[in-house]
């Protein structure tokens, strides 16, 4: 008797704990693909207050924007990220930030730094020296009014979410102003408050048009294709990031959403307090996932996830 009841108190707690083990992959990890990633690490760094950060792969180099107003450059290795140096500073000045919100690298290891409060976009080599620097606060031809994205396509063209004036702005690699398009407005071409724009290998653009709760696709020549909010709340995303295998990622606070022209292909769920913690931007590469997130203490890290995808 004693034997029987011992067997099936066994088979009761064996039951319990792979009912338990299901129940934390699909309803907290909700069968996302991290759950058995082979390898993952993270770091914190206390003096860091990011905003968004992008990687050049020839140097191996990531730069991160902080709202001190500096770009911080860190090395990359495997699974960690090594300090290099600062450049810029705090300041309203040439080669100043006050709110740098986003950041691109090019082919030629020149980076971009939007400045959202100074309504400003810096061209600089990777030790600093400012090359160019375009925009002040306004509605004009060239004028921006708080930008809050950039993107970088294949041939040489920057295009600038131009958020308060409902617009993409166009320039090339030397600063010079080529076209704008959009304006306020529900319809396709329009915007409200678009924040974000990516641009794929074939030279489409993406732009995350927050309050229309959709991402809108164009050519190169700006013609309208398409739009899709993917059954999501496009309202609760920041960040859209375009991987070298044309992977488009849908960035909230709180998870990324991994998705090609018409589909969710996977949910990736970071962390498990998602109120401690915001996802700030993105970077792929190789089969690694690079997370730049901060705390509820506003301190930055980082968090590196082997990916299948």
């Amino acid at each position: 008797m004693i034997s029987r009841f011992y067997w099936l108190l066994m088979i009761i707690i064996f039951l319990l704990i792979l009912i338990g083990g299901v129940y934390i992959y699909v309803v907290i990890f909700r069968g996302i693909i991290p759950i058995d990633l082979p390898k993952n690490a993270y770091t914190e760094f206390n003096d860091l207050n990011p905003t968004s950060w992008a990687y050049d792969s020839l140097l191996k180099i990531a730069y991160i924007t902080d709202l001190k107003g500096e770009i911080k450059k860190y090395y990359v290795e495997e699974y960690k990220l090594k300090y290099i140096d600062s450049i810029g500073k705090y300041g309203n000045d040439r080669g100043q930030f006050r709110e740098p919100c986003d950041i691109e690298v090019d082919k030629n290891n020149f980076i971009y730094v939007l400045d959202s409060y100074l309504s400003k976009l810096v061209k600089m080599d990777s030790n600093g020296k400012v090359i160019w620097e375009i925009g002040k606060f306004g509605n004009q031809e060239t004028n921006f009014a708080n930008p809050l994205g950039i993107g970088l396509d294949k041939i040489g063209f920057i295009y600038i979410a131009d958020t308060k004036n409902n617009r993409i702005a166009k320039y090339d690699l030397d600063g010079n102003f080529l076209m704008l398009f959009g304006k306020y407005g529900k319809e396709p071409s329009q915007f409200d408050e678009p924040i974000d724009v990516s641009v794929d290998s074939k030279g489409f653009i993406y732009v995350l048009d927050k309050n229309n709760n959709r991402i809108q696709v164009f050519d190169n020549n700006a013609n309208f294709i398409s739009y899709n909010n993917y059954s999501i709340d496009v309202t609760k995303l920041h960040k859209i990031y375009i991987d070298e295998k044309d992977l488009i990622y849908l960035v909230s606070n709180d998870e990324i959403y991994v998705v090609n022209k018409d589909k969710i292909l996977e949910k990736i769920n970071i962390f498990f307090e998602k109120s401690k913690f915001k996802i700030m931007n993105i970077f792929r590469w190789s089969d690694k996932l690079y997370i730049l997130y901060k705390n509820d203490k506003n301190i930055g890290g980082i968090k590196i996830i082997q990916v299948k995808f």
